[in-house]
């Protein structure tokens, strides 16, 4: 197999690109199907974050990747279902509604999934202050 030589930088940068831009494309998705609603959901970060974490989560601790996959989906419509039947109570802002649903969705995330990303830090001693 011969080298691509120049070739190989832009291409790797357009895989790249690509890689990293497909979460992002079903999120876009997922908001076009609800603006057609007539709705606008600004909770679609949490969404995708909650997603994430319970899709790895979850592939993490079974070993079989596709439940990761369904459980994600499956969070996602959950987080999405929430915010359809709270939006569709009379006199609610779906903009603050949505708002809720990315901090709810974010901090749910960064709480449940720490244990994955983060070893547990040794307990330091106490400093003898003596006086104190």
């Amino acid at each position: 197999m011969e080298a691509l030589g120049w070739w190989g930088v832009p291409l790797a940068v357009v895989g790249g690109a690509i890689r990293g831009s497909t979460p992002f494309l079903f999120v876009s998705l997922g908001e076009c199907l609800t603006e057609k609603s007539g709705r606008i959901n600004l909770g679609l970060e949490g969404t995708l974050v909650m997603g994430a974490m319970s899709g790895y989560g979850v592939s993490y601790l079974t070993g079989w990747p596709w439940l990761g996959v369904l459980v994600a989906g499956t969070c996602g419509m959950v987080l999405g279902a929430v915010h359809a039947s709270i939006c569709a109570r009379p006199r609610v802002n779906d903009i603050a509604v949505g708002i809720a649903l990315m901090l709810f969705g974010l901090g749910l995330a960064f709480y449940l999934g720490k244990p994955f990303i983060q070893p547990k830090a040794p307990r330091l001693p106490a400093i003898p202050l003596g006086w104190w």
